[in-house]
């Protein structure tokens, strides 16, 4: 990346950082563009066409803070997965805080469903991005799982492979994510997100041929 390429990509990153901090206060749908870019350069602002010179519009700009929150994420979970010392449920009781987490950040970006569901049905890619990315480090870890005995040698396995099992683990993943924004505004919010991963842990457990217990959640 050349000078030019990794100062506009610098720039970029202070726009999304500032947007993420405005939204964090008052939600993407009740934050203006004129919000974001008075809040820009420690609260001196920056003119309206330096905005437009880095993003085509506010959806633009909420993509790439989506976008960089869920990178973030990402990161969190591969790590888990990395960790040749956890097992299956350990690695389980570490990565489902971080989803809670990002239904949460999802539940500050977007200010109702309706958004959050046409977000999603504009930018699918975003979900199946995050399901890519954790593919490999997911089959990894359920074949060293396999291969010290953690997991059973289920008919699935055996007939698929690791990489098809972890190809329909990280979609459940990710559908706590895009499920687990529809308790948006439920008055039981925090039980029905607990009975979300319930639900997901209780697919997984099938899957892997494996009792496995839901993680205790703690939401505040």
């Amino acid at each position: 990346m050349n000078d030019r390429s990794s100062l506009r990509e610098q720039r970029r990153s202070e726009f999304v950082t500032t947007a993420m901090r405005v939204f964090d206060r008052k939600g993407a749908a009740n934050t203006s563009l004129r919000d974001v870019i008075h809040a820009m350069n420690h609260g001196k602002g920056v003119g309206m066409s330096v905005f437009y010179y880095y993003f085509k519009s506010k959806d633009d700009l909420v993509d790439a803070c989506v976008r960089t929150y869920l990178a973030s994420y990402v990161d969190h979970v591969v790590d888990i997965l990395q960790d040749p010392d956890l097992s299956v449920q350990e690695a389980l009781d570490d990565i489902c805080p971080h989803l809670i987490r990002a239904i949460w950040k999802m539940d500050v970006i977007f200010a109702d469903k309706a958004n959050w569901y046409s977000y999603l049905s504009t930018n699918s890619a975003v979900l199946e991005g995050f399901v890519k990315q954790i593919i490999d480090p997911l089959t990894k870890a359920l074949d060293r799982w396999l291969d010290r005995g953690d997991l059973p040698q289920t008919q699935l396995i055996q007939t698929a492979s690791t990489r098809t099992v972890a190809w329909l683990m990280a979609d459940g993943l990710s559908s706590i994510v895009s499920n687990g924004r529809g308790a948006a505004g439920h008055p039981q919010i925090r039980e029905v997100v607990r009975q979300r991963v319930r639900e997901s842990v209780a697919f997984f457990s099938q899957l892997l041929g494996l009792p496995l217990k839901p993680p205790a959640i703690a939401l505040s």
